[in-house]
């Protein structure tokens, strides 16, 4: 009888604590995840990080920190697809690689933000960079998307400028030119 009851006390304590440590790890995992202002504001207090650690008091980075931060960009669009702020963490990360040279990266990030926010406020700026990624950086060079940025660019923006209408038209008229090809012929060297 003894032993009997020994055992259930030692249930009945085995129990309330394991209770008691599943409900300190619920709360804890629903305190550690942050809603979307504290994703912001958190990414804000890196760049202010970033920057006072500079000699330039400019956000400057090397690859290794470049990922980690375009990583928490990522992370706001990632749990925050429908927000207003998903499409310019996107476009930020996109950025960011392109920065410290991951292009492939970046035209990754910069074609999923074309086609998941159409009506994304710096869409031009990003089909530009679109255009000029895959003209110059990725390699192997994909004209055949230089020519559907070029012509989407130009297709969305009927007011653009007329100077930079006539070079994007340009040279979409030598496309099949690699981009050092291009400016050469400019230069009258071909």
């Amino acid at each position: 009888m003894r032993i009997t009851y020994l055992i259930v006390v030692m249930l009945l304590v085995w129990s309330c604590t394991s209770n008691k440590k599943e409900s300190v790890q619920e709360q804890t995992t629903e305190k550690s995840v942050p809603n979307l202002e504290q994703s912001v504001e958190a990414i804000k207090i890196y760049e202010d990080s970033l920057k006072s650690v500079s000699a330039s008091g400019e956000l400057e980075y090397d690859q290794q920190v470049a990922v980690t931060y375009a990583e928490k960009c990522l992370d706001v669009y990632h749990r925050f697809p429908k927000s207003a702020e998903a499409p310019r963490y996107l476009d930020k990360a996109h950025i960011i690689f392109a920065s410290v040279g991951l292009h492939q990266r970046s035209v990754i990030l910069a074609d999923s933000l074309i086609m998941m926010y159409p009506a994304y406020k710096n869409r031009e700026m990003v089909l530009e960079s679109l255009a000029g990624a895959y003209d110059v950086f990725v390699i192997p060079r994909q004209k055949d998307k230089v020519k559907h940025y070029y012509e989407l660019l130009l297709k969305e923006n009927p007011k653009m400028d007329a100077e930079q209408r006539k070079q994007i038209e340009n040279r979409l008229k030598y496309v099949d030119l690699t981009f050092d090809e291009y400016i050469a012929k400019l230069n009258g060297r071909k």
